[in-house]
């Protein structure tokens, strides 16, 4: 399923609004909600984080802090990853798309906010 959208084969609409959209919207909603998860584990103390993020006693927090703190790092690095993808497939997507080459950069150009956006949105 991936594959075919890495590769360019889906059309424009498919691999736009299912995959870029649809995808993006979700992965950076996983990683935001895991991201609340964790500032709630740690009291929104953002000290705290400062002091994780520098390596500094980080095997003697709070378990469940650890917890989150490596769901939310793993779902920060899976929404890069996803928005590398992103913007591969629609890469070939548009290179394939022959009918109009104006709404294919149009869609690319929405689909580069969007990789913006999720990323912004994703960080602590």
């Amino acid at each position: 399923m991936f594959g075919k959208f890495v590769y360019g084969q889906y059309s424009l609409a498919v691999a736009f609004w299912k995959f870029s959209v649809l995808g993006l919207i979700a992965s950076s909603f996983v990683t935001r909600l895991l991201m609340i998860f964790l500032k709630q584990s740690v009291g929104y103390e953002t000290r705290f984080l400062q002091v994780v993020w520098n390596n500094i006693s980080l095997l003697s927090m709070n378990p469940a802090t650890f917890t989150w703190l490596c769901f939310y790092t793993a779902a920060f690095l899976g929404t890069l990853t996803y928005c590398i993808v992103c913007i591969i497939g629609m890469w070939n997507t548009y290179k394939e798309y022959e009918k109009s080459k104006i709404l294919a950069i149009i869609c690319m150009m929405i689909v580069w906010v969007l990789v913006y956006f999720a990323i912004k949105y994703s960080m602590y």
